[in-house]
């Protein structure tokens, strides 16, 4: 799968599979990211709010002296967190992940959500009745600070996360430096056509995360439940994560998947689904799963209707 990638409306390309890392745990994610580099991984997706990059950049430097891939060789990616999108702020935390990462330039520097908080309350604050206490920092202010960022060498790409389409619209006809990435949630039980419509027509590349929908954790959105997913994966000797990562991909040339694993076997898995092809009915079989379900909902996490 490493040689299949898709490309954006700038000419940058990203690799169809990358390896995932939100709540990799600390001590787990140095074997994950050494099996994902063997296994054939040149895409890494990260982010400050994961609160492991330090550890990821000690594993990083080690990969790298040890020659098994060269710095050139991986497309990595980081996010800039909710409390940093003042514009003042936005360099200094590139800065800081780059630092905690030991790198020079991120490949890709996403908008984490499209809302912005009091840099001085950090996390997630809440007020008293449970809601988001927000900042009032028009995105378009934060995208001249990243547009900078690009400018200074310190990112050779920008984009953003969780953006429906009259977001992006609007930052589309306001940008200098157009997003290349939009990153979502997106899996069989959350498919997202008109998003995917708009971003080819714009040729912005989606990445999917929770691609497989965190089977076990959310019984109505698990893979392995369903029956549909279970039968084609029988007939092509997959297991329905693989069938639901390929069907991903396979449906759009803009999408690039995510899934987040620190397990050896499962790190393998996911990337090998290069070697089969969904059919035309297969693929019609699984758009029926859609159900528009999120395992990462904004109006839990954040008590802020994001997609509303």
């Amino acid at each position: 799968m490493t040689n299949i990638s898709c490309t954006a409306h700038n000419g940058s390309s990203i690799p169809s599979v990358g390896l995932g890392t939100y709540k990799s745990e600390p001590g787990q994610i140095k074997i994950a990211l050494q099996n994902a580099i063997q296994s054939g991984y040149r895409h890494f997706d990260l982010a400050a709010f994961y609160q492991n990059e330090s550890e990821i950049g000690d594993c990083f430097k080690e990969i790298f002296s040890e020659g098994l891939v060269k710095r050139e060789d991986l497309w990595i990616t980081s996010k800039l967190w909710n409390s940093e999108h003042r514009p003042e702020r936005v360099e200094n935390a590139c800065r800081k992940t780059l630092s905690d990462l030991k790198l020079d330039y991120l490949d890709l520097y996403l908008i984490h959500w499209p809302m912005s908080t009091p840099p001085e309350l950090g996390g997630i604050p809440k007020d008293s009745s449970g809601r988001l206490v927000t900042d009032s920092v028009p995105i378009h202010k934060t995208w001249e600070a990243m547009e900078e960022l690009v400018k200074k060498g310190l990112v050779r790409n920008i984009g953003v996360c969780n953006f429906v389409v009259p977001l992006l619209e609007d930052l589309w006809n306001c940008a200098t430096i157009k997003p290349m990435v939009n990153q979502v949630e997106m899996h069989p039980f959350c498919q997202l056509p008109e998003l995917v419509k708009y971003c080819e027509y714009r040729q912005i590349c989606l990445t999917a995360f929770c691609p497989i929908a965190r089977p076990g954790s959310h019984p109505q959105f698990d893979v392995n439940k369903s029956q549909i997913l279970l039968d084609i994966s029988k007939a092509h000797n997959k297991t329905p994560a693989q069938v639901a990562l390929r069907w991903n991909i396979q449906r759009s040339r803009m999408i690039s998947v995510i899934p987040k694993s620190v397990t050896p076997s499962r790190i393998k898995e996911n990337i090998d689904i290069g070697d089969f092809t969904l059919s035309d009915d297969e693929m019609r079989q699984i758009e029926t799963l859609d159900r528009t379900g999120r395992v990462s909902n904004p109006n839990t996490t954040f008590g802020f209707a994001a997609f509303n």
